[in-house]
Formats: structure tokens, C-alpha cells, sequence
């Protein structure tokens, strides 16, 4: 039967959330944190009793797809995609032979919010716990001895008992009821303590926090990389051979090590999360790209892309070694001791994440002063321990907004240490 949120008990709730718990952790639902969050937010939105006429597709864009209030929904669909998408999962959860009796959450086509259906064992153990078990009946007090019974003598045959049936059965039910009763409290009580579990481990997965609105884009990421400029003789030798041979620039042959160690990281976490992207070189990356979705910039100068997507951030590449800060005037970090050939003792970069202002589409750019620099910023950004610490002081909905990291880390050898946060900022 299907359940009004209204006419839930307290313990019904708490047995729908548990659902939903169980639901979010099988293996329909773990790897697309996309239709996790939005039957979470569906699952809420019902018990809470708000109105399901006033669920609507550009209200969940904004609350839980981080969408900008007046965003085109007609060319963006990721809420019809995600609810399209939900609906399908939970047919093949519950289409497997080991669901658990409670309650059923299903999204009826055609709309956003959730229904719940109870099967006919779970209403029946639900009434259980709310009904009261009743008190237990005195046994009966023998009847007094008759005054003309003499000491000493026979004592007369006492009169047959008749069992009284309708009572045992009594009986036997109230001990069944209290039974299930306490049965019953002791699933609640597991249920509420899973649930507080699984939006602990949500809290505290930052990296997901950090990430969240280009995995839960439904569009694919572009990853665009930096491409150095290099030069090699024309001779096509190691070296300059005789007076007539010259250096060639070769712009689109090479990527940086730290840019490729960088890559690795992000790699191995956007495959981890079930991520789809796209690899693209810095030099052939179309300015379509750069529209079409979620965008991942690695590299500074030597990626095209970069100074004209930070070109308004606070913290950015400056001419030569050295990052600024728009807000300070003549505050910036740079590289005293760098070689003719690149190598130095430290370097910084820059970790930034926003909401590109011209389509509306999640950024995120990491980028060093050197390689080294980059290869540090995709350890940063992909570390749950480093993120952990970088975020220990931000405010509290650091999740739903954009911000920058500058980063400090020594090179020994051509190794980078951990990097630290030297500065950072919100808004």
C-alpha cells in the first residue's frame, strides 16, 4: 500500500531512511553519486511533507546540481537525465532476490518525488511497534475452604478446571507482541545508527566534496594538458651541427613530467569515481570544448587556456616566476633560485575551482610555476589527508563555493614534498 509522509510514524521514517541507506550503498547506486544525491534529496524532500507540486525540475538543478537560479533547462537536462536514471536503478535493486522486507521507495515516472510503498509483512511489524502491550492478567485467587470441613478430614475433589482458550491465545499473543516489539526497537535503533554512519563518511569525503560538481556533471570532462614550447636543431642531431644549422621551436611535441605525474593522479581518481573524460592536448584544445562542459586545466603559462580562465581570480600567473594576489598590491610569491635549466629548491602553484561565469560550467585549473609545482598540485587535489587539512579552516559550505589554494613545496632532487597551503580564498 502506498504511505502519505503524514501518516508515518516516527519509526516509519526512520525505517524509510534506513532504505535509503541501503539503497545509496548497493551496487546500483554506489558508483553514480549523481542519482545517489538526487533520491536522497527526493527521499527527504517527501518526509519532510513539503509540497510535490512545488518539486520542480529547475528547483532540483539548483539545490542539489549547484545550477545558477535562472539556468536554461530546456539545454541543460541533467535533472530529466539523473530522475530517468534513478528509476532505473532502483527497478534492478529491487529486481534482485535479497531485498530486505520494508519499506519500497519508487519514482513514478512522470514525477520528481518519491512515493513508498509498504509490503503487507512490514505494515504488520510496523503496527506491532506502535501498538501497546497490554498488561498481564493477576492469576485467579483460590476460593476460601468451607467452614464445614473438619480438621483432619478428606478433603472433599476439587472441581474440574476448564482452560479458558480464548485467553491462552491472549496469552500467546501478547508474548509474541512484546517479542516483536523489542525485535523491532533493535532494528530502529541499528537503522538510525547506520544512517548517522553513512552522512558521516558523506561529510567527511572531502575529496568527493571537492570534486562534486564535475562528477556529478553529466556531461564528460575535458582534460585539457599543457604543451611546452621546445626547440631542437634543425639538423635533427642532439646538437648544432656547423654555422648554417639553427634551433627549431617545436611546439606541440612534449608534455611536461609534471604535468604527466599530475595527469596520473587525476586519472586514477576520475576512474575510481566512474568518471568519463577526455584528453585533450593544450594547443588543440577547440574553444567549443571549453563550452560544452566541466573543464580541467593543468599547467600555467605553457597551457593556453590557463591565463584566460583565471584571468579574473585573485591568485594568478604573472609575468616571469611568480603568482600575484589582486588584493594586496605587490604581494606575490616567486622563484629566486631557478637555474637555466629549470632546476630549483622550491616551487608554488595554484589550485583553483569555480563556476566559469560564461557557461555556467565547473573549472578546475592546477598549475606550478615549474613541473614541479603541478606534479605537488595534483597530489594536492586528489589527497583526502591533504584536502582535509586545507579545508580544516574554511567556511562551512565550502562545498557550494568556489576557491583558490596557493601552494608551497620544496624539490629535493626532482622530487616535490608535501605541499602546504600558503594562502587561500572563498566566495
Amino acid at each position: 500500500m502506498i504511505l502519505r509522509s503524514e501518516i508515518l510514524a516516527e519509526t516509519q521514517k526512520t525505517a524509510v531512511l534506513a532504505e535509503l541507506h541501503r539503497i545509496v550503498k548497493s551496487e546500483f547506486f554506489r558508483g553514480s553519486q549523481r542519482c545517489s544525491r538526487f533520491l536522497e534529496y527526493s527521499v527527504h524532500y517527501v518526509l519532510e511533507e513539503r509540497p510535490i507540486d512545488e518539486l520542480k525540475e529547475r528547483i532540483i538543478g539548483i539545490e542539489v546540481f549547484r545550477k545558477p537560479s535562472d539556468y536554461d533547462t530546456a539545454q541543460d537536462n541533467i535533472v530529466r537525465v539523473t530522475a530517468n536514471e534513478v528509476r532505473k536503478r532502483l527497478a534492478q535493486y529491487y529486481g534482485k532476490d535479497d531485498v530486505p522486507v520494508g519499506p519500497v521507495i519508487q519514482l513514478p515516472s512522470g514525477s520528481y518525488g518519491v512515493t513508498l510503498r509498504w509490503t503487507d509483512a512490514a505494515a504488520s511489524l510496523a503496527e506491532h511497534v506502535a501498538a501497546p502491550v497490554a498488561a498481564p492478567v493477576a492469576p485467579p485467587v483460590p476460593p476460601p475452604v468451607p467452614p464445614s470441613v473438619a480438621i483432619g478430614a478428606p478433603s472433599p475433589l476439587p472441581a474440574p478446571i476448564v482452560q479458558d482458550k480464548a485467553a491462552h491465545r491472549g496469552r500467546k499473543s501478547r508474548r509474541w507482541r512484546a517479542v516483536a516489539s523489542a525485535l523491532a526497537a533493535a532494528m530502529v535503533v541499528a537503522m538510525v545508527l547506520g544512517v548517522f554512519a553513512y552522512r558521516g563518511a558523506q561529510e567527511r569525503d572531502v575529496v568527493q566534496g571537492v570534486w562534486a560538481p564535475i562528477l556529478d556533471s553529466p556531461r564528460v570532462l575535458v582534460v585539457s594538458i599543457a604543451q611546452p614550447l621546445a626547440y631542437r636543431p634543425s639538423s635533427n642531431t642532439n646538437s648544432l651541427v656547423g654555422p648554417e644549422d639553427r634551433m627549431v621551436p617545436l611546439p606541440d611535441a612534449f608534455v611536461g613530467t609534471g604535468d604527466a605525474f599530475a595527469l596520473a593522479d587525476i586519472v586514477k581518481l576520475l576512474s575510481g569515481r566512474k568518471k568519463d573524460w577526455q584528453l585533450l592536448a593544450g594547443n588543440s584544445t577547440p574553444s567549443q570544448a571549453l563550452l560544452a562542459g566541466p573543464i580541467l586545466l593543468i599547467g600555467d603559462h605553457s597551457n593556453r587556456w590557463t591565463p584566460e580562465m583565471m584571468e579574473n581570480l585573485r591568485f594568478y600567473f604573472g609575468q616571469g616566476n611568480q603568482i600575484y594576489d589582486r588584493s594586496r598590491s605587490g604581494v606575490g610569491w616567486s622563484l629566486d633560485h631557478l637555474s637555466p635549466d629549470w632546476k630549483t629548491g622550491e616551487d608554488y602553484a595554484i589550485v583553483s575551482r569555480f563556476t566559469s561565469p560564461g557557461t555556467g560550467q565547473p573549472v578546475i585549473v592546477i598549475g606550478g610555476l615549474t613541473n614541479f609545482g603541478t606534479e605537488a598540485a595534483g597530489v594536492f587535489i586528489t589527497s583526502p589527508e591533504l584536502l582535509s587539512e586545507a579545508l580544516r579552516s574554511a567556511p562551512a559550505d565550502w562545498r557550494r563555493k568556489n576557491f583558490q589554494f596557493v601552494l608551497h613545496t620544496k624539490i629535493i632532487g626532482n622530487t616535490p614534498e608535501r605541499p602546504t597551503v600558503v594562502a587561500s580564498n572563498f566566495w
